[in-house]
């Protein structure tokens, strides 16, 4: 049995197939990133209905931009970026309420193994009040700091993409990163 044909087929290979007129080869790069990028829209905006748009909107945007795409960076990495600047406008437009929808502690979570108990009592409100505060402190971040913070930490992104992502440097990437960790840090020294 041929290896090859049991593999899926490279970013490349999908972005050469739907240039060449198969949809099919559309849907699966949709399937491939569909959840990361509701993921980042969600992160950054904190509602699920626009996050959803966001994950649409930003597939549409990639379809009829694919001619344009030159490959100078991943896909992946590509469809970040239209997802990070699509949520950055919703942001900026305060077409989103900042409200309780928006919990670090779900991002937090995320990561956190399901046997992890939580804390009872009066440790899981302290917890709770920290994770808060974090929250907080996060979403006051400048823009591209935030942006960054999320990009790194919670997607797992390297520098490398995230400058390609935001359309900068990469020491500007890491500059922002250590700027929200600095920032951070200052403002909740109490907790961490």
């Amino acid at each position: 049995m041929d290896r090859k044909s049991d593999a899926s087929p490279t970013d490349e290979e999908l972005v050469s197939r739907i240039r060449a007129g198969d949809g099919g080869a559309f849907d699966s790069l949709v399937l491939r990133y569909r959840k990361e990028i509701y993921r980042i829209a969600y992160r950054m905006t904190g509602d699920h209905a626009e996050a959803d748009d966001l994950a649409q909107e930003t597939f549409c945007r990639a379809f009829t931009g694919l001619a344009e795409f030159r490959g100078e960076s991943s896909v992946r990495t590509w469809l970040f970026r239209i997802v990070s600047n699509l949520s950055l406008n919703v942001v900026q437009s305060a077409r989103v309420a900042r409200r309780d929808a928006v919990t670090i502690e779900t991002l937090a979570q995320a990561g956190r193994p399901a046997t992890v108990q939580e804390p009872a009592g009066f440790e899981r409100l302290v917890a709770r009040q920290h994770v808060e505060r974090l929250r907080l402190a996060i979403a006051t971040l400048p823009r591209k700091q935030r942006t960054t913070l999320i990009l790194r930490a919670f997607e797992g992104l390297q520098y490398k993409e995230i400058a390609r992502a935001m359309g900068c440097s990469i020491g500007t990437a890491k500059a922002n990163f250590f700027h929200a960790i600095s920032s951070l840090r200052r403002e909740l020294k109490d907790i961490l």
